[in-house]
């Protein structure tokens, strides 16, 4: 399903290319032609600004310095100023109605299988790990030189950071008590740090990567209910600060993205659209 956004997004795009080109599409009479001695215009029919943009090669992308990693500040405020309001709205929404479900989910049976499958998320989903493989992603794209690797990897650390911090406030606040009798229970952390990984790997390479990552973070939000230390609604609540953290480092980020350039015709005009790719 598209989401909300982007089907308005592709609806107002496609409205605006509409009436961009209808002074092309009013012509009923081609421009006079010029007189025979005069020279005539070498333009080839399939030479449009469409078709340039269609070639055009971006400059190879530059690894993100060491400063870049850390910008908590316009991250944050970006995160909150303009969310993705479907990704908001569905979670708040899944978050309320998973609330009746928590007492019942933490007095769940789990078999012994089940346990040892869901063990190791305590581990993969925990800030050090997460936080230490995104920073050593960094490391290893500037060591090889691959500026793509150490792109990503700056994106996932500076989603941990604000999604933590994000975690951090609204677990002081909310103070839940957890399962097992402790606090700061809602919401989890495990899940927002696993979400916002898996947003950034989603971002840059689509859902071929998106959809093992998800599933990986799914795996450590069903971890933490196993473990007795989250309940349903937290995990789906910790899941929406991740996924919106992701969201707000990688505007922008993606193999393809559009290039538009004016395409001027004898009384009237248009826009010509095209896909750009980044080099790697």
């Amino acid at each position: 399903m598209i989401p909300t956004r982007r089907l308005a997004s592709i609806l107002c795009f496609s409205c605006t290319l509409t009436f961009a080109a209808r002074p092309c599409l009013a012509q009923t009479q081609a421009p006079p032609e010029p007189a025979s001695d005069a020279p005539k215009p070498s333009v080839s029919s399939g030479s449009t600004a469409a078709e340039a943009a269609s070639n055009l090669i971006l400059p190879p992308q530059k690894a993100p310095a060491f400063k870049d990693l850390f910008q908590p500040v316009s991250d944050f405020k970006r995160m909150v100023t303009h969310p993705d309001f479907a990704v908001l709205g569905f979670g708040a929404a899944g978050a309320l109605m998973a609330k009746p479900f928590d007492a019942p989910a933490a007095r769940a049976h789990w078999s012994p299988g089940m346990k040892s499958a869901l063990g190791p998320g305590e581990v993969v989903g925990s800030f050090a790990m997460q936080t230490g493989g995104a920073f050593a992603t960094y490391a290893i794209g500037r060591m090889i030189h691959k500026p793509i690797v150490a792109t990503v990897g700056a994106d996932m650390f500076r989603a941990q950071i604000i999604t933590q911090a994000t975690t951090q406030m609204i677990k002081f606040s909310a103070n839940r008590t957890r399962p097992d009798g402790t606090t700061l229970s809602f919401p989890s952390g495990h899940s927002s740090a696993s979400f916002a990984t898996a947003t950034v790997l989603q971002s840059h390479f689509g859902w071929k990567a998106g959809v093992p990552a998800y599933a990986m973070a799914t795996w450590v939000a069903a971890s933490r209910v196993q473990k007795d230390r989250h309940y349903v609604s937290d995990v789906i609540a910790g899941a929406t600060i991740g996924i919106l953290a992701g969201k707000a480092v990688t505007v922008g980020r993606g193999r393809a993205k559009f290039a538009m350039s004016p395409m001027p015709a004898p009384s009237g005009g248009g826009v010509g659209v095209s896909f750009t790719r980044i080099q790697k």
